[in-house]
C-alpha cells in the first residue's frame, strides 16, 4: 500500500511539474498540450484505480469503490478532451463579471457605512475601484487576462510539484 501511495505521489509530481513548466514557458501555445496532459493524467489515475480495485476484489472477493472511481476517472478524462477548451474560454468573462459585481457591491456597502459612521472609507473606495477595473479588464480583454491567469496557475503547479517531492521524501524516510 505504501508503494502504491508513493506511485500516486510520483504521478502527481510528474504531472504538476510538466504542466507547470510548460505553462510558464509557453502560455499561448501550451493549452492544447495541457488539455492532453490533464486528460492523460486522469486516465492513468483511472487505470491505476481500476487495477487497485480489481486486485482488492481478487483478494477479498468484495466490490470496492476504487473500481467505480476508476471508471469515473476514465469518463472524466474523455470529457476533459471534449469540453476543456470551451470552458477555459469562459473563465475570464465570468471572473470579470464576478469582480465587477463585487466591486459595485463593495462600493455600495462602503457608501452606506459612510452615512452611518460619518467616516470617509477611502481604502474601501480604492478597493472597490480596483475590483471594478479588474472586472472590466477581464471582460473586455479576456485573451490577455487568461494568459496571465494561466501563467500564475503554471507557477502554482510548479510549487505544488516541489511540495509533492518534499512530502515524498519525508514519507520515504518514515518507513
Amino acid at each position: 500500500m505504501v508503494k502504491q501511495f508513493q506511485l500516486y505521489r510520483w504521478l502527481r509530481f510528474i504531472f504538476l511539474a510538466t504542466a507547470g513548466i510548460l505553462i510558464v514557458l509557453e502560455p499561448t501555445n501550451s493549452l492544447n498540450y495541457i488539455i492532453y496532459i490533464v486528460s492523460a493524467y486522469i486516465a492513468f489515475y483511472g487505470i491505476l484505480s481500476l487495477w487497485d480495485g480489481w486486485s482488492i476484489k481478487r483478494k477479498t472477493g468484495e466490490s470496492n469503490i476504487a473500481i467505480g472511481f476508476g471508471f469515473l476517472a476514465l469518463i472524466v478524462a474523455v470529457l476533459v478532451l471534449l469540453v476543456a477548451k470551451f470552458l477555459v474560454q469562459l473563465v475570464p468573462p465570468l471572473l470579470g463579471i464576478i469582480l465587477l459585481v463585487n466591486g459595485v457591491n463593495q462600493f455600495r456597502d462602503s457608501h452606506e457605512t459612510r452615512k452611518q459612521v460619518k467616516f470617509m472609507p477611502w481604502l474601501d473606495y480604492l478597493y472597490s475601484a480596483l475590483l471594478i477595473l479588474a472586472g472590466v479588464v477581464f471582460i473586455l480583454n479576456p485573451s490577455k487576462t487568461i494568459i496571465f491567469l494561466y501563467q500564475l496557475f503554471g507557477v502554482a503547479l510548479i510549487v505544488l510539484a516541489f511540495f509533492e517531492i518534499v512530502n515524498s521524501s519525508i514519507y520515504s524516510r518514515k518507513k
